[in-house]
């Protein structure tokens, strides 16, 4: 096999394996069911009714986006723990595959996995909009919605989910990213200096903001951080996509190179 083969193979397996967890199913549909019977009479369920697809379905996807992948960085931090737990561990090291190779499939599979049922969350609430105000373009702003807005968050989220845990074990690190998920995604850094509205938001300040045409939540803030608060633009959203993906794959690449290490010398 080569090397893309190899990926795809532990790529398929990891997504098969974590698409059957009953805890990812039913987290997603405790989440999206409080959101969507909480989010109030200012939720996206209320815009006015001639408002454009595109801020509609902004509107539902930064509202799933800022619970949603609390549920499924649960679901990914034990994930490379439970290969030592069952004692895999060491068969997986012992097949013709670099570590390198193994966390990349166990990451976009993982990914992959924790993205379809976002995905058709969003496909339902896109649906129901489509019916509700009678205007079939909602369905394909769900998809682009998601994919702007919830696909790079959750891209963040998960290289950390998967990796922390191996420094800091899985308990701790569900509380520190809880506690980290409000501080950098909803704390004004007025109040206390935080993430909150830079390029580096996971809950996707830019991209709503560029599909909308409004300012969500602290994006473009000054003060603390206000280099990476620059004015909402085209530019800044694919700024802030490709940035949230390349820091949550920083993760992966420190544990691959030091795995790496740890074969050659062992």
């Amino acid at each position: 096999m080569n090397g893309v083969s190899e990926l795809l193979a532990v790529c398929r397996y990891e997504f098969r394996m974590q698409a059957r967890k009953r805890s990812l199913w039913l987290a997603m549909l405790l989440l999206a069911g409080v959101i969507a019977l909480t989010q109030g009479d200012r939720g996206p369920r209320y815009t006015e009714a001639d408002a454009p697809a595109s801020e509609v379905m902004a509107g539902w996807a930064l509202l799933f986006g800022i619970v949603v992948p609390i549920g499924f960085g649960m679901v990914l931090a034990d994930r490379l723990l439970r290969d030592r737990r069952l004692n895999t561990a060491g068969l997986l090291e012992s097949l013709p595959l670099g570590p390198r190779v193994l966390l990349t499939g166990k990451y976009l599979g993982g990914l992959a996995a924790t993205a379809l049922p976002a995905l058709l969350v969003m496909l339902v609430a896109g649906g129901y909009e489509s019916v509700h105000r009678s205007d079939p373009l909602m369905l394909g702003w769900a998809v682009l919605a998601f994919g702007l807005i919830m696909l790079p968050g959750l891209a963040f989220v998960a290289g950390f989910a998967m990796v922390a845990p191996l420094v800091v074990t899985a308990p701790l690190f569900r509380v520190l990213f809880v506690g980290y998920w409000f501080w950098g995604n909803m704390l004004h850094p007025d109040f206390l200096p935080s993430l909150s509205g830079t390029l580096l938001t996971p809950i996707g300040d830019y991209p709503v903001t560029w599909l909308t045409g409004e300012t969500a939540l602290f994006a473009g803030v000054p003060g603390w951080l206000s280099f990476l608060r620059p004015e909402p633009s085209g530019t800044s959203v694919l700024l802030s996509v490709v940035l949230l993906v390349l820091v949550g794959l920083l993760p992966l690449l420190v544990a691959g190179t030091v795995l790496s290490r740890q074969r050659r010398t062992a």
